[in-house]
């Protein structure tokens, strides 16, 4: 396989008054196209910053890190804006939906910017809301948000989807749901998936495990033959 993500000596800091704060400490791993990667950690391990670099919505302060062949830590802020608009799909722990739009319109939104977005209402039938379209966000259930969430992600039609702790919210028969939603878009849709989570039994599902602890990737270990995740309990 294509690697897709070299991070080299990845370092983040942040400056807050007269204290630095050293969130990567200078971070290797890889990620292969088509790879489902599950990164985890304690809270404060740094995954969510680490996630943020990735998908361009923070800056490193040194090291490399190349996403297919390019290296984003030497992007402006225009060329940021237009690597998340067009290659990367976010999935949040708390939905971050427009309250005052319907789950087709959110998902829409996300979509009139991007050079090669999917159809909104088939990638919402295709995440099981084909009845739910009108509805606004706080008109369904936090397993429909999540899903609208992923299906805005999908439409965008990204080759990179960045999960932050996606079923943190969620209770666990509905979790496990858009924990194979996820899986399909790998597998199915041929997505690069990132899971970022402190949960240790969803690395049984990924291809690949990144163990982040204060800072640092401490290990990175590839599952031979990863589970489905209807076939894993926690």
């Amino acid at each position: 396989m294509r690697k897709l993500i070299e991070a080299k000596g990845v370092i983040k800091t942040y400056v807050v008054g007269s204290t630095t704060i050293n969130a990567l400490n200078g971070v290797d791993f890889e990620v292969e196209e088509g790879e489902f990667v599950v990164i985890l950690g304690a809270s404060g391990a740094g995954k969510t910053t680490l996630l943020n670099l990735i998908g361009g919505m923070d800056t490193l302060t040194s090291g490399e890190l190349i996403v297919d062949g390019r290296d984003i830590g030497q992007y402006n802020r225009k060329q940021l804006t237009e690597y998340r608009r067009n290659d990367v799909g976010f999935v949040f722990q708390f939905y971050n939906l427009m309250p005052n739009l319907t789950a087709l319109e959110n998902v829409e939104i996300a979509t009139e910017m991007c050079r090669n977005a999917l159809s909104p209402e088939k990638v919402l039938e295709a995440v099981g809301l084909k009845d739910r379209m009108a509805n606004f966000p706080g008109q369904l259930s936090g397993g429909e948000q999540q899903r609208v969430s992923i299906a805005r992600a999908l439409a965008k039609n990204p080759r990179l989807l960045l999960c932050d702790e996606p079923t943190g919210a969620l209770d666990y028969a509905t979790g496990k749901t858009i924990l194979k939603l996820l899986q399909d878009a790998c597998k199915q849709h041929h997505k690069t998936v990132v899971v970022v989570t402190h949960n240790s039994a969803l690395k049984d599902m990924a291809d690949k495990v990144v163990y982040v602890k204060n800072g640092l990737a401490t290990k990175v270990e590839r599952n031979a033959a990863p589970k489905d995740i209807a076939e894993i309990e926690w």
